[in-house]
């Protein structure tokens, strides 16, 4: 009798080693065909082609339909052999085998719902991923190198989105495949049970507030469907403007795209406004303590940004200067290469990008040299000082012959020069003239400059800008040698010398 009841304790201890062997077999085997499916369907790996993937779904999809079908016929069938077998099981596990094929069945069924939801999840993050790469590669091409695109960064932004939200689906699939495999047999029900009362109510809370929030997605559905109607609209009207199909009166083309970037912003901050009631959660704690940290943050923080916004706006508006004019503005010449809503943006002669404040610009006075055009000329003035030795008609006449020399200095209206003030040592002599083309103004001063300097030192005449440095004797006129060869001896200083009295005695 004692030998009786070792020998079954021996064969109760073979049995449940046997039934733990093939439930580590069966959650191995079910690892394997996770982790095989996400690296073939999901990350594109293992060499497999499109079309063997597409094949192996299609029966797999089979398959699912086939178990699916043969469900009740098939859990008739694993309880027969359960019953057919239990002479071979201790008394104490009486449906141990029939649980366990009827688990293993439903296993099977939802390894195959698996491999298809991968799939699915699969082939549409793929079908999304190569639209958004080919639309990279036609944002890349469509700037120039050098250049950002904010639509290229949208994109990438974008497919980083797409990626994470395939991370996410993949491990909801996964987890409700285990737990609904965990489900499936008696042993591990605790577990399933037990995560059943741990993350039910959460769920079922969520649950529930994604179905009363229904009714809110219509309403926010509608309102974007409105919204989108508006701004194609507002598109096609200020391209239309903007490529002259409608001309409206008082109302310039270059006004077309600034005025609409203001309207879809105007657009967009309506319709966060109106549709913020509808989102999920608009009433919570946390959203009603975020708005006021927002209105906060824009109260005392953003004064500098919003009086900047503010001038752009304006300076659109007063049509001050636009891109591509050659332009002074808080003492930085060069040319408008930028407008924005904040900054404005000058290339300088020495290459240089300076980025000037909107509400500097606005503040300060602007001289626009390329406001009738590049083919219209615009007037220059150069300044010189000459000594009161010299007769101002051969001044006048230096100063017009310098002008006469430079290739950029129209000769209708003629150059002109006027008598700015009488100084200490010399006469303030202004030289005013027009050039042909506002274009390259920089370099027309420049050279302006240059034929003034040679027609003097050709003369022999003394430029006294600045004035004479006191420790200079004056002696010689500084003229450059290379320029005037033979300058004239200046005259020497006559002294009389008279012995004193004491001498004469």
């Amino acid at each position: 009798m004692q030998a009786l009841d070792q020998s079954g304790s021996i064969a109760e201890s073979a049995f449940r080693l046997f039934r733990f062997v093939l439930q580590l077999l069966m959650f191995l085997a079910a690892v394997g065909t996770a982790r095989w499916g996400i690296r073939t369907f999901l990350l594109n790996r293992g060499g497999r082609s499109d079309r063997w993937r597409n094949f192996f779904s299609a029966i797999n999809l089979a398959a699912l339909v086939l178990l699916l079908l043969l469900r009740g016929p098939a859990e008739k069938l694993l309880a027969a052999i359960g019953d057919a077998v239990s002479h071979l099981r201790p008394e104490s596990e009486l449906g141990w085998l029939g649980g366990m094929l009827a688990g293993i069945y439903y296993v099977l069924i939802a390894i195959a719902m698996l491999l298809l939801s991968m799939y699915i999840v699969g082939w549409v993050y793929w079908f999304l991923d190569k639209q958004i790469a080919a639309l990279q590669v036609r944002l890349r091409d469509s700037v120039p190198a050098g250049e950002s695109n904010p639509r290229f960064h949208a994109s990438r932004i974008l497919r980083i989105g797409v990626r994470l939200l395939r991370d996410l689906v993949a491990a909801g699939l996964i987890f409700g495949f285990f737990f609904w495999g965990f489900t499936n047999f008696p042993q591990t029900r605790i577990f399933t049970n037990a995560l059943r009362k741990l993350l039910g109510p959460p769920l079922q809370d969520a649950a529930t507030a994604v179905e009363n929030y229904v009714p809110n997605l219509g309403y926010l559905f509608v309102i974007v469907l409105i919204a989108w109607i508006l701004l194609k609209g507002l598109k096609y009207l200020f391209n239309a403007i903007q490529n002259g199909t409608i001309v409206i009166e008082r109302f310039p083309a270059d006004w077309a795209d600034p005025t609409y970037k203001l309207c879809r912003t105007i657009l967009f901050l309506f319709v966060l406004m109106v549709s913020f009631p509808y989102l999920p959660g608009s009433n919570s704690a946390f959203f009603k303590g975020f708005s006021v940290f927002i209105g906060a943050l824009v109260t005392f923080g953003s004064s500098g940004f919003i009086g900047n916004l503010l001038a752009g706006i304006l300076l659109t508006y007063a049509r001050a200067f636009k891109v591509g004019d050659v332009v002074r503005i808080e003492g930085v010449y060069g040319k408008v290469t930028e407008k924005t809503l904040l900054v404005t943006r000058l290339l300088t002669t020495g290459n240089e990008h300076v980025a000037i404040p909107n509400s500097k610009v606005l503040t300060d006075s602007v001289t626009n040299y390329s406001t009738h055009g590049l083919n219209n000329g615009v007037a220059v003035s150069v300044v010189a000082t000459i000594g009161y030795d010299v007769d101002w008609r051969t001044v006048h006449k230096l100063l017009i012959e310098g002008a006469a020399r430079t290739e950029q200095i129209a000769t209708a209206p003629a150059p002109r020069v006027l008598e700015q003030s009488f100084g200490n040592y010399s006469v303030e002599y202004d030289l005013r003239a027009w050039t042909k083309t506002s274009e390259g103004i920089f370099e027309s001063y420049a050279a302006l400059r240059r034929n003034v300097l040679d027609a003097f030192a050709d003369a022999g005449v003394e430029i006294m800008t600045p004035t004479i440095l006191s420790h200079r004797d004056a002696s010689e006129l500084a003229v450059p040698k290379e320029r005037f060869q033979s300058p004239s001896r200046p005259r020497g200083i006559r002294i009389a010398i008279e012995p004193p009295d004491h001498l004469g005695d």
